[in-house]
């Protein structure tokens, strides 16, 4: 029990650093392009922004999955890859649809892919919310 909590544990603390690591790298990027983003057309730029929001939580959302699934596969709790992936996304989206589980000696690893995804969901959240206050107030400063 205690060695499966410590291995959830450790994958979810990696893939939120991946998640953190992605959250600096858009806001280094939004710090960069900030001349661009207070000259017209707005909502052009707003797009970009949002596209660029999403692409980095699609990124966010691989990795984790992808992080799970080969551990899965390494610990050979599924026969194939794409059955640990399917899995993986299926517990991680917190989806649960149960057509696939992994056996009782690792039921809480399953839950644990879940509780992961929550918590990524939300960093995502707060990292799509963040970036477009902080676009909206630098475009609403300049109207003022």
């Amino acid at each position: 029990m205690f060695d499966q909590l410590l291995l959830g544990s450790t994958i979810t603390f990696i893939s939120l650093v991946g998640g953190a690591v992605m959250w600096w790298f858009l806001n280094e990027l939004i710090l960069w392009i900030e001349p661009w983003l207070r000259r017209p057309p707005y909502p052009v730029k707003s797009f970009v922004v949002i596209m660029m929001v999403v692409l980095s939580t699609m990124c966010m959302m691989t990795f984790g999955v992808w992080l799970w699934a080969l551990v899965f596969k390494q610990m050979s709790v599924f026969g194939t890859l794409e059955e640990a992936v399917y899995y993986s996304l299926v517990a991680y989206t917190t989806l649960g649809l149960g057509d696939v589980v992994v056996p009782q000696e690792q039921r809480l690893l399953g839950g644990m892919t879940g509780a992961n995804g929550f918590l990524m969901f939300g960093l995502m959240t707060a990292m799509l919310t963040d970036t477009l206050r902080h676009v909206r107030r630098v475009q609403r400063n300049l109207l003022d």
